[in-house]
């Protein structure tokens, strides 16, 4: 009888430990894993590729920059891309905030330095969102912030609603 119990006792143990690997793995292996890369990193190290592009001039860091946008959310080709930050002032630094993330997004707050036509510079404050890209599971930055807040067909369904009304020929009253 002593047998017996031990020999339950060392099935149930091991069933519990087959189902804690299982649930363990299951939370690994599934869609819901986060990328192992926090979003700030990933904002942090494309802002410092776009600098050291402005700092050393060529093409080189821009175009891995590019590499870490979500190409087709931002709807960018890699010429469209370098033509923008062509145009980004040569000493440009940004400063990264603390990410807030909402399942497969990521909000990150983000500052840097503009000069001012007056004389100076200014600080711009915006936020930089990213998505989860599920066929690598890392984060890749929303560049046109398509994702962020208003999305395209809304944006042009809510200006058709605002649209005046348009004027018709005939005078009121049908005269």
């Amino acid at each position: 009888m002593a047998l017996g119990l031990k020999c339950k006792k060392w099935f149930c143990g091991g069933i519990l430990l087959a189902l804690a690997i299982a649930v363990t793995g299951c939370g690994r292996l599934g869609g819901s894993a986060t990328p192992d890369e926090e979003p700030e990193a990933v904002a942090k190290r494309f802002y410092e590729l776009i600098s050291t592009s402005k700092i050393e001039g060529g093409t080189t860091p821009a175009s891995e920059a590019y590499k870490m946008i979500d190409s087709k959310t931002s709807n960018l080709n890699v010429t469209q891309f370098l033509e923008i930050i062509k145009h980004y002032p040569p000493n440009f630094a940004v400063v990264v905030g603390k990410a807030e993330v909402k399942g497969t997004q990521a909000l990150v707050p983000i500052s840097f330095k503009m000069p001012s036509s007056f004389g100076g510079e200014y600080t711009v404050q915006e936020v930089l969102p990213l998505n989860i890209d599920p066929a690598t599971n890392t984060w890749k930055i929303d560049f046109t912030g398509d994702t962020y807040g208003m999305q395209k067909d809304e944006a042009i369904e809510a200006s058709q609603r605002e649209a005046p009304a348009q004027k018709s020929e005939a005078p009121p009253g049908g005269k």
